[in-house]
């Protein structure tokens, strides 16, 4: 059966909402900040509907991870996304907050299902992944800033 995995992650960036919106919803961009993971993007053009595959690790202990895009509204800067299965499963919001007229809050909440996952590591997990998300997010600040130079 499989476990519940509850997390938020939070980041304050330096960049209009607008700028990190964008750079959060290009899909396939996400392999160029999020360590190991590269991103195929397999049926739509980026906007609802679209589906794409995030493999993160190496080898055979990579995960390919299965998501649709259920809805995108560039106007509140949010995207729900499903994942698809078959180890993980749920919902994963993404919304940017406008702090001030060139910084934003990123929130990235994902409530899943991972199969095969013992019910006692649910909460060191979603720690983990809070902690690893948080870091992506880190990197993507550095990759924004990099690609304005």
């Amino acid at each position: 059966m499989p476990t519940p995995v509850f997390f938020e992650a939070q980041r304050v960036l330096p960049y209009s909402a607008d700028a990190v919106f964008a750079e959060l919803i290009d899909w396939a961009g996400h392999a160029a900040w999020v360590p190991l993971t590269r991103v195929e993007v397999t049926v739509g053009d980026g906007g609802e509907g679209t589906e794409f595959i995030a493999t993160s690790g190496v080898g055979p202990a990579a995960l390919p991870d299965r998501m649709r895009v259920v809805s995108l509204d560039h106007e509140s800067r949010t995207a729900v996304i499903e994942k698809l299965g078959p180890m993980l499963t749920g919902m994963v919001t993404l919304r940017v907050v406008p702090v001030t007229e060139w910084t934003s809050r990123v929130e990235w909440i994902e409530d899943i299902m991972v199969r095969g996952l013992p019910g006692f590591l649910s909460r060191p997990t979603a720690r983990a992944a809070r902690f690893a998300f948080e870091r992506s997010l880190v990197g993507m600040a550095r990759h924004m800033r990099t690609a304005s130079a």
